[in-house]
């Protein structure tokens, strides 16, 4: 898919997301992987044999890991500071990419900060939570959202078109778990409740698949 295309397709879900849709999409499927969407999951609290097809299925696509060089690209920080991943090596990320004017991203912001304390408390992970808020207006608004929402992990900025050309990010909230050779493992749309992230996060600490 050519580069213009590309970001001709982010700006319109942006718009769309932006105008209070909860959507979620893969540019590239295929290259990846296709990871179930939220419904998919929905009973995924019961025991195999009663779980539908699909939620089988989605369960068969996150038992593997990706291995997929996460790409390395200069963010600003709230301070103005330019930040990247390569800061973070050696370090399990989440990435989570969001927007302040997207209602999914809020509902999740939550989760991550239950999932942030208990990260922090842990004493055998060393592993963080990084945010990119995406076409959200100054860095001075964005701290006072974050204010408003208790956010207590990094926030970078970034716009649409970067993220899009970049990490092919077309759906928001959009997750990477990344391990410390800054490899993304896994990929998650839409909004992530702690505990499925923690989870992710300890086997890919101890090299266990999922």
């Amino acid at each position: 898919m050519k580069g213009s295309t590309k970001a001709r397709l982010g700006a319109a879900l942006v718009a769309v997301l932006a105008a209070g849709g909860s959507a979620w999409a893969l540019l590239s499927p295929g290259s990846v992987t296709t990871l179930p969407s939220p419904a998919a999951g929905a009973d995924s609290g019961l025991p195999p044999e009663a779980r539908t097809p699909e939620a089988r299925r989605g369960e068969a696509s996150r038992s593997a890991w990706l291995e997929i060089p996460a790409p390395v690209v200069p963010f600003l920080s709230l301070a103005h500071d330019t930040v990247s991943l390569r800061d973070y090596r050696g370090k399990i990320v989440v990435l989570n990419f969001w927007g302040t004017w997207c209602p999914p991203c809020r509902r999740e912001i939550p989760e991550l900060v239950d999932l942030q304390d208990t990260l922090e408390a842990s004493g055998d992970l060393d592993a963080t939570i990084l945010s990119i808020a995406v076409d959200s207006g100054t860095p001075a608004a964005i701290r006072a959202f974050a204010d408003t929402f208790a956010m207590n992990y990094p926030i970078w900025s970034s716009s649409s078109d970067r993220v899009v050309h970049f990490y092919e990010v077309m759906g928001f909230p959009t997750t990477f778990l990344i391990d410390g050779d800054g490899v993304i493992r896994r990929r998650y749309l839409g909004p992530q409740r702690a505990d499925r992230l923690l989870a992710d996060v300890r086997r890919l600490a101890e090299g266990t698949s999922g």
